[in-house]
């Protein structure tokens, strides 16, 4: 016997997949002025002075006071860079901005960790540990900042990590802006694609081992799906907990790299897709799909955060640890349909395929 599909659900379902599916770029974004990142350049963030916020003497000298601006990178009582922003838990990053329908307003201090970014362990807490004094140098930082960078893969700035004495682990909260306008934490049964661009550093080649690690957290903060790479930057990804998988891709240091996550919550499945730039032609190698519908072995829930760890200090093999930089992150989510709701599930089918924004 045929079956026909209800007309009301048809159509139901046609428009929640007109308006539940975007393609987002916003609070991440590319880590622009627009999309809510400070750095110098755009002028200092006037410190609010809040209590527990570590503040440093301008010069490290007692006599000049504190600097009476938010301190940026891990080189806050130099006003001489002007190319790094603040650490991004120091200020309200990511919440100003008029990009994606941003609120607009500016770059505002608020009480470190307060904000859509927190410093687990690492980064900035690192470099706080001696305030009011700074012991370290311009070019030796524990942060997560916007940086002016001279070869971004789009826009002027891009986000750059760097853990020069130790590991650091940073969390980031999603928001309905990323996704869209979609509460992240409505995300229970949905097709989520988040893509973003690396370029990792080539001083810490000769460590194979992971490196960095990028972990999509669910909302009782645990990891369902976690991405990264190794020291010399051959794509990882890792599976509840486990141990890291390595690929057969490698990504170069000399240009951008894209790579595709797909999340599905409501079956607990993830694909993984990687576009390696290649060092020695100087050109992308076409995107590939690494993974496709990878059992997660764990119920994933709603996606509301990102977690970010980078090794750093003394790295094996003799490597050295610096800058990875990180731009135009993109997000499409698609509600997962009810049964009897074929279109929804036309274009659930496709968004793998759907076409990624270039700046």
């Amino acid at each position: 016997m045929k079956k026909t599909v209800p007309r009301f659900n048809l159509l139901a379902c046609l428009f929640g997949a007109l308006v539940c599916s975007p393609d987002a770029e916003a609070y991440l974004g590319g880590f622009e002025e627009q999309d809510g990142y400070r750095i110098p350049l755009n002028g200092q963030i006037a410190s609010g002075a809040f209590a527990g916020d570590a503040q440093f003497y301008f010069s490290n000298n007692p006599v000049g006071g504190f600097t009476g601006v938010v301190p940026w990178g891990a080189y806050p009582n130099n006003f001489s860079d002007g190319t790094n922003g603040p650490d991004v838990t120091r200020y309200n990053a990511g919440q100003f901005g008029t990009n994606n329908g941003g609120p607009g307003g500016a770059a505002a201090d608020i009480a470190d960790n307060t904000g859509l970014w927190q410093a687990l362990s690492g980064g900035r807490l690192n470099e706080d540990a001696n305030a009011p004094y700074y012991y370290g140098s311009q070019f030796a930082r524990d942060s997560i900042v916007a940086y002016r960078n001279t070869m971004p893969h789009g826009g002027s700035q891009t986000l750059n990590l760097q853990a020069s004495d130790q590991n650091l682990s940073y969390l980031y909260s999603l928001d309905s802006r990323d996704l869209g306008g979609i509460d992240p934490a409505s995300t229970t049964a949905a097709l989520i694609q988040m893509s973003f661009w690396v370029k990792p550093s080539d001083w810490d080649d000769p460590d194979t081992g992971n490196l960095f690690g990028l972990s999509l957290m669910d909302a009782a903060n645990k990891p369902v799906f976690e991405v990264g790479y190794t020291g010399d930057n051959w794509l990882e990804y890792r599976l509840n907990g486990g141990a890291w998988q390595l690929t057969p891709y490698q990504m170069g240091s000399a240009g951008y790299s894209e790579i595709t996550v797909m999340l599905n919550t409501a079956d607990n499945t993830a694909g993984l897709a990687v576009n390696a730039y290649n060092d020695n032609s100087s050109l992308l190698s076409g995107n590939v799909d690494v993974l496709t519908n990878q059992g997660l072995g764990v119920a994933s829930g709603a996606l509301t955060g990102l977690q970010w760890d980078l090794r750093g200090g003394s790295l094996d093999n003799g490597a050295v640890s610096y800058i990875h930089s990180f731009d135009d992150f993109n997000f499409a989510v698609t509600p997962v349909p009810e049964p009897g709701c074929p279109v929804l599930l036309l274009v659930a089918a496709g968004l793998w395929c759907w076409p990624r924004r270039r700046r």
